[in-house]
C-alpha cells in the first residue's frame, strides 16, 4: 500500500469503529479517485441507517458507527475514535455490481478525495463488511465508474478481492445496538 489516501488509511481513529481492525494485519484496501456509480443515481438502503458496534477482540471495548440518511440516495456514518476526542466521517452509497452490494465510502473533512469499498450483507440485526483490497487492483487505472464496476465484476468470485492469497480476508461482522427503552 502506498499513497497519500493509504498513509492515512492507517491513521484513520475510524478504522476501529468501522470494524474493520483486521486491515492492521491483513491487507491494504484498495482506494479510488472515483466510485463504482453515481451517487445521484444510487438506491436507498434503510436497513443500514442506526446504530451498529463491534466488540475489539483484545480489549472487549464496544466501537460503534452511526449510520443516517442523508439524502434520498446517500447515508452518513459518523464512528467516534476509542476515547471519544474525535468523530470520523464517511459519506456513502450503495452501488450493486452483479448479485453482489457494495458500500462506497469517502472519509470526510479530509484533502484526500478517494474512495474505498466494502461488500454488505444486511441481514436483520447483523452487517457483514468485507472490505475490498489493492491485491488484485496492483497499478491499473480506470476511466470511468463504469470500468471499475465491471472491473469487480468480472472478480466478485475471486477471493483475492478482499485479501492476498494466504491471508485472511477484511471482514467484520456488526451487530445493530439495542433500543434503550
Amino acid at each position: 500500500m502506498s499513497g497519500p489516501v493509504a498513509s492515512r488509511w492507517w491513521t484513520a481513529p475510524a478504522l476501529i469503529a468501522l470494524a474493520m481492525v483486521t486491515l492492521l494485519v491483513t491487507g491494504c484496501p484498495f482506494t479510488s479517485d472515483r466510485p463504482l456509480s453515481d451517487p445521484g443515481a444510487a438506491v436507498s438502503e434503510p436497513g443500514l441507517a442506526g446504530q451498529w458496534r463491534m466488540r475489539d477482540p483484545d480489549s472487549g471495548e464496544w466501537h460503534v458507527l452511526t449510520i443516517v440518511p442523508f439524502d434520498e440516495h446517500q447515508m452518513v456514518a459518523f464512528a467516534p475514535d476509542n476515547d471519544g476526542s474525535k468523530v470520523s466521517g464517511y459519506r456513502l452509497f450503495v452501488t450493486t455490481v452483479g448479485s453482489q452490494r457494495f458500500l462506497n465510502l469517502q472519509e470526510l473533512g479530509t484533502s484526500e478525495p478517494g474512495w474505498f469499498f466494502a461488500r454488505f450483507d444486511l441481514e436483520g440485526d447483523h452487517l457483514r463488511l468485507a472490505i475490498v483490497d489493492d491485491t488484485l487492483f496492483q497499478n491499473r487505472s480506470f476511466a470511468s465508474s463504469a470500468e471499475l464496476a465491471g472491473f469487480l465484476r468480472a472478480h466478485l468470485s475471486d477471493p483475492r478481492l478482499y485479501g492476498a492469497e494466504g491471508e485472511h480476508p477484511s471482514e467484520a461482522a456488526l451487530e445493530r445496538v439495542p433500543a434503550t427503552p
